[in-house]
């Protein structure tokens, strides 16, 4: 069987959660936590977790789409401080590390390798929506969701003063929600290049440092360059050229 992930297997497994911990010698709360990320686990871990299931683990490669990259290249630029109360302070740490080695510690290198490691469209729950969209249906739609969201991309460069940009970025506590929201009335697309709007789950760390300018929730804007050299095309050059003027 392929494509079947240790959530799957868990949510068909004919045992308790409790069970399920003994049979892999592992805490309950670490099964709780492989229905989450499991890619945050050991892979030690996980093949306990499936051989008791019944399975073994075979390796794929899969597109990075970590928020904690664009938390790490925020901290380093000064625009997030790294005590802030959102958790995941270890793992920072280590996405700190790694950027400083994959960029040399130059700032735009730095924005680079970020953008190519949390970009949206490859976050896992993300939707793509046909362009141009109205940021006041934006606007409507994160309201109605009554979770936190915020704009990011071409919204934000344009906020920025930098218009030109093509593809919005709409980063949401309850993505699902707003994806309904904006499907009544949206064409979705699964291929990037034709989309004008990523609706992508978010983490708490990009409403760190947002800010809201007539009545539209707007990232920081490093999170904005980071998102918007993440699209790609026109809107990657009008971000690295804001960047490079800072």
């Amino acid at each position: 069987m392929t494509g079947l992930t240790l959530r799957d297997a868990i949510a068909e497994m004919p045992f308790s959660k409790s069970e399920l911990a003994q049979r892999a010698d592992v805490s309950r709360t670490t099964v709780l936590a492989a229905e989450g990320d499991e890619s945050r686990m050991r892979v030690s871990t996980i093949r306990e977790l499936a051989l008791a299931l019944g399975y073994d683990v075979r390796i794929d490669l899969d597109r990075a789409s970590d928020p904690l990259a664009a938390a790490g290249a925020r901290a380093m630029l000064g625009d997030l401080e790294p005590g802030s109360d959102f958790g995941h302070e270890d793992e920072l740490d280590g996405w700190i590390d790694r950027l400083r080695r994959y960029s040399g510690g130059e700032p735009i290198g730095i924005l680079r390798e970020a953008a190519r490691l949390s970009a949206a469209e490859h976050r896992t729950g993300s939707a793509m929506f046909a362009g141009p969209v109205d940021v006041d249906r934006l606007v409507s739609a994160g309201r109605a969701s009554e979770a936190r969201w915020a704009l990011s991309g071409a919204a934000a460069l344009d906020a920025m003063g930098a218009d030109g940009g093509t593809v919005t970025v709409l980063w949401a506590e309850d993505a699902k929600r707003l994806t309904e929201l904006l499907a009544a009335d949206l064409r979705r697309f699964r291929v990037r290049s034709a989309a004008g709007l990523i609706v992508a789950p978010a983490d708490p760390t990009v409403f760190v440092g947002a800010s809201t300018l007539e009545d539209v929730n707007l990232v920081s804007p490093v999170q904005a360059i980071i998102d918007s050299i993440a699209n790609g095309g026109a809107d990657q050059r009008i971000a690295e050229s804001l960047a490079e003027s800072w």
